[in-house]
């Protein structure tokens, strides 16, 4: 894949360097700026000061790319059922809706008691079905110590350049459609308008005079 346009390239690169921070937080630099800027939370819920270097805020525009993306797998299931990311079949990473009465706040909680293997019944009880296929299809992981941090764009769940920015021209393309649906939609109905404003007998508008 060519990157051609150099802006989304740039905005791929800095999530690039969010992606480090995130998944190295004993490195040197993580350490150094979690103690400047993010003290008492984590990169993702960080806010940008009033005074904040221009390298803070590149590593916020990155951050913001990697958020479209950054998803926890369910080893130990500790993951928030509602407000983690972790439903990797899921535009939005996250259950649809909340349906009322249902008990479950961890991951862990949809497995059968004591195994790694999803409680299909609760899962189904838990979600609209949408959801529930989509539970279903993930592998939960043996690492046991905790719910590792993965991008959802990757096989591997390693975050790279390349799927960060295909995910960003795609956002673009997306957003220019809308827009020409918009003006369409404004043109059509400045055409109709246009037509109602004519002072010609009402029936010749439908039938073109005839």
């Amino acid at each position: 894949m060519g990157f051609r346009d150099f802006k989304l390239f740039n905005r791929a690169l800095l999530g690039k360097q969010a992606w480090r921070l995130t998944t190295r937080p004993e490195s040197l630099c993580a350490r150094v700026l979690k103690g400047k800027y993010f003290p008492d939370r984590d990169l993702m819920s960080a806010t940008r000061k009033r005074r904040c270097s221009e390298m803070w805020r590149s590593i916020l525009a990155g951050r913001d790319v990697l958020k479209k993306g950054l998803i926890k797998r369910t080893d130990p299931g500790e993951a928030d059922v509602w407000h983690d990311n972790w439903i990797t079949g899921s535009n939005s990473f996250r259950p649809l809706i909340q349906l009322p009465a249902v008990g479950v706040e961890k991951v862990k909680d949809l497995f059968v008691p004591g195994t790694r293997v999803w409680d299909e019944a609760l899962v189904r009880q838990s979600f609209v079905p949408l959801d529930a296929e989509e539970i279903l299809k993930i592998k939960p992981g043996m690492n046991m110590e905790s719910d590792i941090e993965a991008w959802a764009f990757e096989r591997s769940g390693l975050y790279t350049v390349k799927s960060a920015y295909r995910l960003l021209k795609e956002e673009q393309a997306a957003g220019a459609m809308a827009k020409t649906s918009e003006a369409r939609a404004s043109g059509d109905k400045c055409s109709w308008k246009l037509v109602w404003s004519l002072k010609v007998h009402r029936k010749s508008v439908f039938s073109g005079g005839e």
